[in-house]
Parts: structure tokens; C-alpha cells; sequence
């Protein structure tokens, strides 16, 4: 193999590698922004509001029935987020409404509201946290941190770096397989092959987990 063959073999591979490098890191990239998404929409429109509501419903000392204040906010709120509720917090919200408008029903007790409040609060603080309070960017004083340029180029830095690491960790096994192959060394390709195989199992055994349950769920 000559000067000329080696070079394009080693450009190829360092293409290949960094084109399934980006398809990785996008499908990442894509996947946490679907999270933050879906993350956002429940800090601002579930939990936030249904800690708010539940407090003005439950303190409140003004009249009762469906005109009072925060009834109607609550309703709407927990209408749409059953799904998101464990049972008891659920229906110990389902008392509040129930005893704000003079419903016959057993009220929630100061217990069972302060433990729902502060399950729902829980659910704020971790949001809250993933979303906006890990990112020092987010903070009110990063424009007058004199460090602040140097942490973001740092992180940059980092960035780019993980960006070279993982391209590095696939060039380098293309051309190990490549080299195995070369030399008629099979028990390297067999590897990623081993690999794949006991992914796809441990994947189609958690499908047919998630289908048995939803079958549970369905003759319920």
C-alpha cells in the first residue's frame, strides 16, 4: 500500500468518523432538547401553578363554592395533569376543590395537604434546578463576574474536546476493525457484532415489558 493509498484510507476513516461523530452528538443534542421542552412546560404550567392554587384555595378565608378564588384555576390544572400525579397527592387536591365549594365530601387533612404541597414543591425545586440553576448563565450577577468569560471559554473548551474525544474513540475502532480485517483477525469484528446483539436483546426485552404492561394496564 502506497503513500497515496494510506492517505485517503486515513482521510475516509476521519470523515466517516466525524459524520457518525455528529449524528451521535445531534441525536443527543435533539433528545435533551426534547427533555428541557417537556421539562419547561411542566415547571410553568403544572407544578408552579398547582403549588400556587392549592395554597390560595386551602388559606384562603373567603367565600365558598366554585366562584371562589383559585377554584377554577385548580380545576383546570388538574384536569391535565393526572398523568403526573401519584393517586393519593391527586385526590388530596381533588378534597381541596371538593371542601372550597361545599361539596359533602371528606375534606384533606392539614397533613395530607402539607405533604402533597410539599411533594408538588419537590417537583418545582428539581425543575427548577435542571432547567435554569445548574447553568451559571442563568444567574442575575454573570454580567459583572469577571471570571464569567474565561468559566464559558472553559467550557467551550470542554465542549470541543468531548466533541475530538468521541471522534478519536470511532476513528479508532474503524481502523482497528479495518487492521483486524487486514490481517484476517475476525474475533475484533465480532465484538461490536457481540455487542449489538446484547443491546438489541436488552432493548426488545424492555419493549415487550412496556407492551405486557400496557396490556395490564388495558384488562384493569
Amino acid at each position: 500500500m502506497d503513500i497515496f493509498e494510506k492517505s485517503l484510507i486515513t482521510a475516509a476513516v476521519g470523515i466517516i468518523s466525524w459524520l457518525v461523530k455528529d449524528l451521535l452528538i445531534k441525536a443527543a443534542i435533539k433528545r435533551n432538547e426534547a427533555a428541557r421542552k417537556e421539562w419547561d412546560h411542566r415547571l410553568k404550567e403544572i407544578w408552579s401553578p398547582l403549588f400556587y392554587w392549592s395554597g390560595v384555595i386551602s388559606f384562603s378565608d373567603s367565600s365558598q363554592g366554585w366562584q371562589k378564588h383559585g377554584v377554577k384555576e385548580l380545576e383546570s390544572i388538574l384536569a391535565k395533569s393526572a398523568h403526573l400525579l401519584p393517586t393519593e397527592h391527586y385526590y388530596n387536591l381533588i378534597k381541596i376543590i371538593e371542601s372550597a365549594t361545599d361539596q359533602k365530601t371528606k375534606s384533606a387533612s392539614i397533613k395530607e395537604l402539607m405533604k402533597t404541597r410539599d411533594y408538588i414543591y419537590r417537583q418545582v425545586e428539581l425543575l427548577n434546578y435542571l432547567l435554569y440553576r445548574h447553568e451559571t448563565i442563568y444567574e442575575a450577577d454573570v454580567t459583572v463576574d469577571v471570571l464569567a468569560p474565561y468559566k464559558f471559554l472553559l467550557r467551550g473548551a470542554s465542549a470541543l474536546f468531548l466533541h475530538l474525544l468521541v471522534w478519536a474513540v470511532i476513528a479508532s475502532i474503524i481502523i482497528g476493525l479495518y487492521i483486524s480485517y487486514s490481517k484476517g483477525i475476525l474475533w475484533p469484528i465480532a465484538l461490536p457484532i457481540i455487542f449489538l446483539l446484547i443491546a438489541s436483546y436488552f432493548d426488545i426485552r424492555k419493549r415487550i415489558q412496556i407492551y405486557q404492561e400496557i396490556r395490564k394496564l388495558l384488562r384493569k
